[in-house]
C-alpha cells in the first residue's frame, strides 16, 4: 500500500503544479470558457486543463514501474488521449454532435480492438456493442456533469479511488495502480478547479476523464459476472443519475439533450439555497456512498449484492421526484 500512497502523491504533486502553467499557456492562446446565458459560471476561465491532466497522467505512467502498465492498457490511453484531442479541437473550433459521437465510437472501437471489453454474456457481437454503448454513455456522461466548479475532477478522483478498490479486490493490481495514479492527476487538478476555479477541463478534459473511467470499469469487470457488471455501474452512479435526469427532463419538455444548460443536479442543489461548495460536497458525499455500495456487492453474496442497485434505483427515483421541480424549464430555455 506505500506503493499506492507514493504514486498517488506523484501524480497529484505532477499535475497540481502544472495545472497552472497549463493556465498561462491558455490564456495565452486564447482559449478561454466565456460566461452564456447556458453556463454556470460568470467569468472567462482558462480551458487547457485537459492536456494538462492527460500529458501528467501518462508522464507519471511512464515512470510507473517502468512503464508497464503504459504498454499493457495502451489501446485505452490512446482511446483516451485521442478522445482529449478531439475535445481540444471541439473548444477551440467546435465538433457538431454527431462527429463528436462518430469520434467517441472510434475511440471505443480501439479499446475494443486491444482485447478489452465487458464480457457479461461471453457473446462478442452482443459484448462488443455492450462495451461501445458503456463507453460513448460515460463519456457524454462526464461531459454533462462537468457544469459547476470541482464537480468533474472531483467525481472522477473518487471513483478512480474506488475502482483501484475494486481492482485489488478483483485481483488486479496493474488495474489498481492506473486507478490510484489517475485518481491523483485528478485531485492534483481539483485544487485549482474547486469554486472558485481558475481553470477549467473543456470538452478535452472532459472527453479524456470520462474515456478513462468507462475504460477502468472495463478493465475491472471479471467476464461473465453479473455482479461486476452492475458493480461499475454502481460505482460511476451519481454520473449516470445526473444523465438520466436531464436527459428525462429535457425530452419532457421538447429541448435538446446535447445542448447545455442550467438543469443538472448541481444547479437543481444551488436553486435550492445551497451554495456552489455546498453542492458539489453534497454530491462528493453521494459519489463516495456510491462507490461503498459497489464495494459492498463485491463482498456480499451474490443474491444480496443484486439487490443494492435496485435500492439504489429505487432511492434515485425518490431524489429525481423531489428534485424535478427546482428549475423552471417554462422561464429559462435550455
Amino acid at each position: 500500500m506505500d506503493k499506492f500512497a507514493v504514486y498517488f502523491l506523484l501524480a497529484f504533486a505532477v499535475n497540481f503544479l502544472a495545472t497552472p502553467v497549463f493556465a498561462r499557456v491558455s490564456l495565452a492562446l486564447g482559449i478561454i470558457d466565456h460566461p452564456s446565458e447556458k453556463r454556470f459560471h460568470l467569468t472567462s476561465m482558462p480551458m487547457l486543463g485537459g492536456l494538462s491532466m492527460t500529458l501528467s497522467f501518462l508522464g507519471v505512467m511512464l515512470y510507473v514501474d517502468g512503464g508497464a502498465h503504459l504498454r499493457q492498457y495502451w489501446t485505452l490511453f490512446a482511446a483516451a488521449s485521442f478522445m482529449m484531442a478531439a475535445g481540444l479541437f471541439d473548444d477551440i473550433k467546435g465538433i457538431s454532435p454527431g462527429a463528436k459521437l462518430a469520434l467517441q465510437g472510434g475511440a471505443s472501437a480501439l479499446v475494443i480492438a486491444g482485447g478489452h471489453m465487458l464480457r457479461p454474456t461471453g457473446i462478442f457481437p452482443v459484448d462488443a456493442v455492450l462495451t461501445l454503448v458503456w463507453i460513448v454513455g460515460i463519456i457524454n456522461a462526464l461531459n454533462l456533469i462537468d457544469n459547476i466548479d470541482g464537480l468533474s475532477s472531483g467525481t472522477a478522483a473518487i471513483c478512480a479511488c474506488f475502482f483501484a478498490l475494486f481492482a485489488l479486490l478483483a485481483g488486479k493490481p496493474g488495474v489498481a495502480l492506473t486507478a490510484i495514479v489517475f485518481s491523483g492527476v485528478c485531485m492534483g487538478f481539483l485544487f485549482h478547479n474547486f469554486h472558485p476555479a481558475t481553470l477549467f477541463l473543456g470538452d478535452a478534459g472532459s472527453m479524456f476523464v470520462g474515456t478513462m473511467l468507462a475504460g477502468m470499469g472495463v478493465l475491472v469487470a471479471e467476464p461473465r459476472n453479473t455482479v461486476h457488471f452492475w458493480a461499475i455501474g454502481v460505482v460511476l452512479g451519481l454520473l449516470i443519475f445526473d444523465t438520466g435526469l436531464v436527459t428525462i427532463m429535457r425530452v419532457t419538455h421538447g429541448l435538446k439533450i446535447t445542448e447545455g444548460g442550467k438543469d443538472h443536479t448541481s444547479h437543481r442543489l444551488c436553486n435550492l439555497g445551497l451554495s456552489i461548495q455546498g453542492a458539489v460536497t453534497v454530491l462528493f458525499a453521494a459519489n463516495f456512498l456510491f462507490g461503498a455500495a459497489a464495494i459492498l456487492m463485491l463482498k456480499a453474496p451474490r443474491s444480496q449484492a443484486l439487490l443494492i442497485p435496485l435500492v439504489l434505483f429505487l432511492i434515485g427515483a425518490t431524489c429525481w421526484f423531489l428534485l424535478k421541480d427546482s428549475y423552471d424549464y417554462n422561464q429559462t430555455r435550455v
